[in-house]
């Protein structure tokens, strides 16, 4: 992937050299009271750079609204993956067998209290 983003590149800046030969008579800009006398490619350059820049100023807040709320997500699943391992450590915990009492065991208490019984 990298490979391609660097050809495309590569593409984009020999397209600008391009343009820029092509397009080197001079004009002349006026904003407000400023005047500004430069190459037509270098004029159209700059124009696409603010464009850009104004651009990006109005991606900015809806970019830093994403981010904090994948953030907050990311810690929220954090949390209930602590959660789910806890519950499964539990029911794993009650799943285990019970330990059972021995046959001879269970019979002796048995024994004893007919004993008890015969011997009034």
């Amino acid at each position: 992937m990298p490979t391609l983003y660097l050809i495309v590149a590569l593409l984009i800046a020999v397209l600008a050299v391009v343009f820029a030969l092509q397009n080197s008579m001079l004009v002349t800009v006026s904003f407000f009271s400023w005047t500004i006398t430069g190459s037509l490619s270098l004029v159209l350059l700059a124009t696409l750079a603010i464009g850009v820049l104004i651009g990006l100023l109005v991606l900015s807040p809806a970019l830093l609204k994403k981010t904090i709320k994948s953030s907050s997500q990311r810690k929220r699943i954090d949390t209930l993956e602590n959660e789910v391992s806890q519950h499964k450590a539990k029911v794993a915990e009650l799943q285990k067998p019970v330990p059972t009492l021995s046959t001879a065991e269970t019979q002796q208490p048995s024994q004893s209290s007919k004993e008890d019984g015969n011997g009034e």
